[in-house]
């Protein structure tokens, strides 16, 4: 077996050839690997959404109707009631639904700014919700008072039975005991006083409530967090006025409230609009009167002067066109002065107003025109009765007006009215626990499925092996799947119910001792031309299953009636011993050293035919031990007598007494543990042997389990080892 060369040299690694089809069986393997994974992350998931829906209160909503009328007086005919009962924009009024003058009225009236409620964890709180209403933690307080040096204090108020209560501070210091529905005070000092009055108080004796005042600010933004307003059926002008909320009556309440409070500040508004314009009619009157009065004056001076003169049809005719053009300017003006104080210049009404004044401007110039033509004597009179008449009617217009406002602010009603009032709602809008639930098992399979794939990604080892042996060019002698039997013998020969295990004796039909049988014939050949029989079984790091396919190999070899002896070289940590039951004393260590000749380490074990040199006593240096002599003359002493030597030896890139025994032995087995080395870890044990001139001889590929579909594993940038001594 001379002559053959000590390394098996590496060649380049091959190139690599980028493959961007999905590979349908690649993805279905890497979820059946991860099931357990994406189970537990979905039940996971799901026992969260559970959680949630069971600890959620409910929420209600209820709502109101609201009517917003383009002309709600009763004196529509009239023509001052079109001035204050013009159609609002119904987006304008939804504003104003909104703003803190509506919403701020409402918190005043029902002290929203109280806040009070029973101190229960979340899961405390969902069972009570569950219990009869008449069983549950209850509290109103309608006054709480406090001043400056307690605001945004928070206060415990514990009941001491049905009746009577405990109010204590946020240092637990009492403050005052009051019974429900009688005022309780405490004179703080300085002038200041605390006053408070609970209505309602429902619990056990020793139940905590929670009671503090928010700033009225934060009570008015709470409202409006919860308020929805929208118009149903466009341009209907009927709002839909919701809130929602966790206490059915208490948002019952508020919604109609708001109603309450926006319809009578709708009806203040009018009547103050109202009474703002008769106080200017008011001032106007007697400057108007005066005006007709002198003009009818002046006309009377004149006939009187000139004697009985009257107008022809057409001047009369000229004059009437006049009269009713200054007219129409008077109201437009009126108009587009209210429509000034609203708005401003480029508003589109007071750009329409404009308009129509100018055009009407334009036909009384074209009127003043036709007088010029006429003789003097018909001028003048045409100019006395223009404003006579003009200002005849403008007063009688102003005293209509004054006195239909007078009847409008009497009677105004608003242009707004309550069609439906909230009613309490019978079941709540949510939440929707079995929405709640598809979506956490929804949510739950899918970050079950980017777990799963986020793993594999993540995974450093080599799964195939077959790329290994393309990278690398060194052949895999065999591929050794998991043994879940092995595990089971190792458990009750730790448990002391077994006094060995081997599973190539226990369990010879075991598929990984198949896999060994073809390692045998593999070896078989691959041992020919080789300078020993001696093969050495080595690892890049640890707990890769060296020892296991030593001991399992080594009782193959033996069973077909070859005398087999195996070696356990890791001085370090090795353990083959125990796989077969015997003690560590008296071994390698000890004949290396000299302290023993070489048949007295030589144990034959209960495996027929297999015979073993333990480790011995662990030594403080045992690269140093292999170096020796003795360790070499031992390999020649002992090649003869057996067919098949195996080494079990420490790991490659954790010490150097691999390379020491590899030196020695006429082949090398490099055991790699199925994903648990990066490439770049089997290249460097590789190149570790390679410096040593070791012959490699070829793989083994160990503990695979069996998947389903074919796919690898991800790029790596670092791999650590820990390897120490270990005694027994």
């Amino acid at each position: 077996m001379t002559g053959a060369p000590k390394t098996a040299h590496m060649h380049p690694p091959q190139p690599e050839f980028d493959n961007d089809d999905i590979d349908l069986a690649q993805l279905l393997g890497i979820l059946i690997e991860n099931r357990w994974l994406i189970a537990a992350i979905t039940l996971l998931t799901l026992a969260v959404g559970g959680y949630k829906s069971f600890t959620d209160a409910p929420v209600y909503e209820v709502d109101n109707l609201l009517q917003i009328e383009e002309d709600a007086s009763p004196l529509g005919n009239l023509d001052a009631a079109s001035i204050f009962n013009e159609y609002t924009s119904i987006n304008a009024e939804i504003q104003i639904l909104y703003s803190r003058s509506v919403l701020g009225e409402v918190a005043d009236k029902l002290k929203l700014d109280i806040k009070a409620q029973p101190e229960l964890s979340t899961l405390g709180a969902a069972l009570a919700r569950r219990r009869a209403e008449h069983e549950r933690p209850l509290i109103r307080v309608d006054t709480l008072d406090l001043p400056d040096s307690m605001r945004g204090r928070g206060m415990k108020l514990v009941a001491t039975d049905s009746q009577r209560y405990e109010l204590y501070d946020d240092s637990n210091e009492l403050l005052l005991r009051g019974a429900v529905g009688e005022a309780a005070s405490l004179e703080i000092g300085g002038g200041e006083t605390l006053r408070l009055f609970v209505s309602v108080l429902q619990g056990e004796p020793g139940q905590a409530f929670r009671v503090h005042k928010i700033p009225r600010i934060s009570a008015i933004q709470s409202l409006q967090g919860g308020l929805k307003v929208e118009e149903r059926d466009p341009p209907s002008g009927i709002l839909a006025v919701s809130l929602t909320g966790a206490d059915p009556q208490s948002i019952q309440r508020q919604v109609n409230e708001i109603a309450k409070v926006y319809v009578q500040q709708n009806v203040e508004r009018r009547s103050a609009e109202a009474q703002q314009t008769l106080d200017f009619l008011d001032q106007q009157l007697p400057i108007t009167r005066t005006n007709m009065e002198s003009a009818e004056l002046a006309l009377n001076d004149y006939r009187i002067e000139q004697g009985s003169v009257d107008l022809p049809l057409e001047t009369r005719a000229v004059l009437e066109g006049i009269v009713a053009i200054e007219a129409q300017l008077n109201a437009l003006r009126q108009e587009r002065e209210k429509i000034r104080q609203a708005f401003t210049e480029v508003h589109p009404t007071a750009l329409v107003l404009n308009r129509q004044i100018a055009r009407l401007d334009a036909q009384l110039a074209g009127l003043n025109d036709q007088v010029q033509n006429l003789p003097g004597t018909q001028q003048e009179l045409l100019r006395l009765l223009r404003d006579v008449e003009v200002n005849t009617a403008l007063y009688r217009s102003l005293l209509d007006t004054a006195q239909q406002l007078r009847v409008v602010k009497a009677g105004t009603i608003g242009n707004v009215r309550v069609i439906d009032y909230a009613v309490l709602p019978n079941h709540p809008d949510g939440p929707n626990r079995s929405r709640i639930m598809l979506l956490a098992l929804l949510l739950g399979a899918i970050s079950g499925v980017a777990a799963a794939f986020a793993r594999q990604a993540l995974k450093s080892g080599v799964e195939d092996a077959d790329l290994v042996e393309k990278q690398i060019n060194v052949p895999v002698y065999a591929t050794i799947l998991h043994s879940r039997r092995q595990d089971r013998i190792v458990k009750s020969l730790k448990a002391g119910k077994a006094e060995r295990a081997v599973l190539a004796v226990d369990q010879a039909d075991d598929p990984a001792i198949e896999s060994l049988r073809n390692l045998q014939t593999a070896l078989h050949f691959g041992m020919i031309n080789v300078k020993n029989n001696c093969v050495m079984i080595a690892g890049p790091g640890p707990g890769v299953g060296k020892s296991f396919v030593s001991i399992n190999l080594a009782a193959v070899l033996a069973g077909n009636g070859k005398k087999v002896l195996l070696i356990d070289g890791d001085l370090r940590r090795g353990n083959l011993h125990q796989y077969l039951g015997m003690e560590r004393e008296r071994g390698l260590s000890e004949f290396i050293s000299g302290d023993l000749p070489i048949d007295e380490v030589l144990r034959p074990t209960s495996v027929p035919d297999l015979t073993l040199i333990p480790t011995g006593t662990l030594p403080p240096n045992p690269a140093e031990l292999l170096l020796h002599e003795n360790f070499s003359d031992c390999l020649n002493v002992l090649t003869p007598r057996y067919e098949h030597i195996i080494i079990d030896s420490p790991p490659i890139l954790a010490v150097t007494d691999a390379t020491i025994i590899g030196q020695m032995a006429g082949g090398v087995l490099l055991v790699l543990k199925s994903g648990a080395h990066p490439m770049r870890e089997i290249e460097l044990s590789i190149k570790r042997l390679q410096q040593a001139e070791v012959n490699l001889r070829g793989i083994v590929f160990n503990d695979i389990r069996i998947k389903t579909g074919n796919y690898g594993a991800g790029r790596y940038n670092y791999y650590n080892y820990q390897y120490s001594y270990k005694s027994d």
